[in-house]
């Protein structure tokens, strides 16, 4: 459960951090391939929700709660998965 909340936490902040990121170098680059790949990385860190809705969860139509929450559960099925993967991969290992 210890690796749980580390990789929940590690997740988070790298989401926060790549997000600002990418916004700002959409906002201000004039560089054509910058702004593209700058749009693919947010598709991948929102890909779980992404699947529901192209919108979801960064551009969410409705309350700031709603959007809120969109990005915990992202960031909650994207923690899982990474989860999954460690623990199915250690366990091969042994």
């Amino acid at each position: 459960m210890k690796l749980f909340f580390k990789l929940l936490f590690a997740v988070i902040i790298l989401e926060i951090i790549i997000s600002i990121s990418c916004t700002y170098i959409i906002e201000e680059s004039s560089s054509r391939f910058l702004f593209n790949l700058s749009k693919l990385i947010i598709i991948f860190l929102s890909f779980p929700a992404y699947m529901v809705d192209k919108s979801y969860p960064f551009y969410a139509d409705g309350s700031a709660n709603f959007g809120f929450m969109l990005v915990l559960i992202n960031v909650l099925l994207q923690t899982l998965i990474l989860y999954a993967f460690i623990r199915i991969t250690t366990k091969k290992k042994n």
